[in-house]
């Protein structure tokens, strides 16, 4: 049971972050319309930290799926 467990937080946690980064891009989006062209860029930045975070998460979850096997 607790194995389940750390997989459903595993999932929860790689989909919220998810949500995050969009919401970096969109935020970075409208800076550059309002002509905040730096703080856009930072803001894709940190979208990218972001989606670079899920992906190492995506990356664990496999790990330890495949060692509970």
């Amino acid at each position: 049971m607790e194995d389940d467990k750390i997989i459903i937080l595993m999932d929860h946690t790689i989909h919220h972050n998810e949500h995050h980064a969009e919401d970096f891009i969109n935020l970075a989006n409208d800076l550059e319309k309002a002509g905040e062209t730096d703080a856009a860029n930072l803001a894709k930045d940190a979208a990218k930290d972001v989606e670079n975070a899920v992906e190492k998460l995506k990356e664990a979850r496999e790990i330890y799926k495949k060692n509970k096997k």
